[in-house]
């Protein structure tokens, strides 16, 4: 049966539609996490929700705050003026973090919905200029829609005085009393009571947001033009011989990855849903970062280090009441800042994991990569696995495969490096000066990354041609 031949306005809007079914099934999951996490009762779960679909594709998160005491006694809110005035201590900060779950979920949509023309007709192949037209719209619809959600993506969210309470310490509550704000450290010294409610006003940036997202769009169909089968898509003379070779091993792993993210997923999701209060918070947590920590895991065990870094800010010395502050507090740092010391922990050496935690990551990782490289092996045609240096001996195509899959693993575990990567920090400042704060970073070498995936994926790849070589399923499909 002969193909309708569609215009360029209809590919245009099918792109369009398939980046706009993408961000919607983005959004879904971030209000479904935000309501395994109770997030309701801190804020609006819509302008939450489209916080975290923003901050998907990169856009990054700025916030502040005002302490308004409802009935409290002491402290400095009170002191100078409490309501939120000019006088009053305010906090502000800023997270850089990707849920990856939002991000997959995204991309999986995204493609799915971009390439249903694409595998119906197989009587013909889409030109380039259809497919870039498709290809068009989903950037700039994807564009358009997110500078819209990030800025939709602002809103107040009300923190406990608990959560204020613990961030002082000792300092922090010795200086409180000499205030006058009783034992409740940085909380009741700047609230001055158990009726304390601080309210976090948060926005997302438009500019990163739309950069992620044309970043986000062009690694999607370009990783789904890659490992597609069903899809006949016009690559040209160069780039079809990259497909043949390269992609399988690019399909082999991108599958299994998401296939190991998804399926316990669901299942913790369908639990939380079903059992609710800790156990749905605890799933609600967990379908926004279990991607995030299958990363750092995998990436653990092909030797990448991961290092989390927490860095107390010292207050101001120059102002006269940070000064005063301290003194009550016996030392500089009265909200928190002054006798704590900068932490890293390396998380090959923490003390619940230690050597076994890498062993462990490094275990299944090799497992999993010998499986994939396997699976790249079988579908592969051997004539596509010419290595890229002259020898031809008869360990040649298993050197091309090692070739092939150790540059696919690197990149694949190098820009999971850099996505995982997250950082935050927030500060609480009086009379224009910071009286004292903390920021957290979770980063991991890149460059490593590269390195050791380069090693682990060429032996990987080398082994798993040899064994579907030995079992006789060397491009057997």
């Amino acid at each position: 049966m002969p193909v309708r031949l569609i215009g360029p306005w209809e590919n245009f809007v099918e792109g369009a539609a398939a980046a706009l079914c993408a961000v919607v099934a983005m959004a879904a999951v971030s209000a479904l996490a935000l309501t395994l996490l109770d997030a309701g009762s801190a804020g609006s779960v819509w302008s939450l929700a489209m916080a975290l679909t923003a901050m998907a594709v990169g856009g990054s998160v700025g916030a502040g705050s005002d302490v308004s005491g409802d009935g409290g006694s002491g402290g400095l809110a009170s002191l100078f003026g409490g309501g939120g005035g000019g006088m009053s201590p305010s906090m502000s900060g800023a997270a850089d973090v990707v849920p990856l779950s939002v991000t997959l979920v995204g991309a999986v949509v995204l493609w799915i919905a971009f390439s249903r023309r694409l595998g119906q007709g197989q009587q013909r192949r889409f030109t380039a200029g259809e497919l870039g037209v498709r290809a068009a719209g989903a950037a700039g619809a994807a564009l358009c829609t997110l500078v819209i959600v990030a800025a939709l993506a602002k809103g107040s969210a009300t923190m406990p005085a608990s959560a204020m309470s613990s961030m002082g310490g000792a300092d922090g509550n010795r200086a409180a009393e000499g205030f006058g704000g009783g034992s409740g450290g940085l909380g009741e010294l700047m609230g001055g009571g158990s009726g304390t409610r601080m309210a976090v006003t948060y926005h997302v940036s438009a500019g990163s947001a739309g950069v992620g997202a044309l970043l986000w769009v062009a690694v999607a169909l370009g990783a789904g033009c890659l490992i597609s089968r069903r899809v006949r898509l016009p690559l040209g003379g160069a780039l079809d011989g990259l497909r043949a070779g390269w992609g399988r091993s690019l399909s082999a792993i991108v599958r299994t990855v998401l296939v190991l993210a998804a399926v316990p997923l669901v299942a913790l999701v369908v639990v939380g849903l079903v059992v609710g209060g800790k156990a749905g918070s605890a799933a609600g947590a967990a379908l926004l970062l279990a991607p995030n920590a299958l990363a750092v895991f995998l990436t653990l065990g092909v030797g990448s280090s991961w290092t989390a870094e927490l860095h107390p800010v010292q207050s101001d010395s120059s102002n006269p009441l940070a000064a005063l502050m301290g003194g009550l507090g016996g030392s500089t740092g009265a909200m928190g800042g002054g006798r704590q010391t900068d932490r890293t922990e390396h998380l090959r050496s923490l003390a619940v994991g230690g050597w076994p935690l890498w062993l462990a990551a490094l275990t299944v990782t090799a497992l999993i990569l010998v499986c994939c490289a396997y699976r790249a092996a079988r579908a592969t045609n051997p004539a596509h696995l010419v290595p890229l240096h002259p020898y031809r001996g008869p360990l040649a195509v298993h050197l091309g495969m090692a070739q092939r899959f150790g540059v696919v693993t690197a990149v694949v575990m190098g820009t999971a490096a850099w996505l995982v990567r997250a950082s935050g920090n927030f500060g609480v400042s009086l009379f224009g000066s910071e009286m004292g704060g903390m920021s957290v970073e979770l980063s991991g070498s890149v460059p490593r990354t590269l390195a050791f995936g380069l090693l682990a994926g060429g032996l990987a790849g080398f082994g798993g041609s040899l064994l579907a070589a030995a079992r006789g399923a060397l491009g057997a499909r």
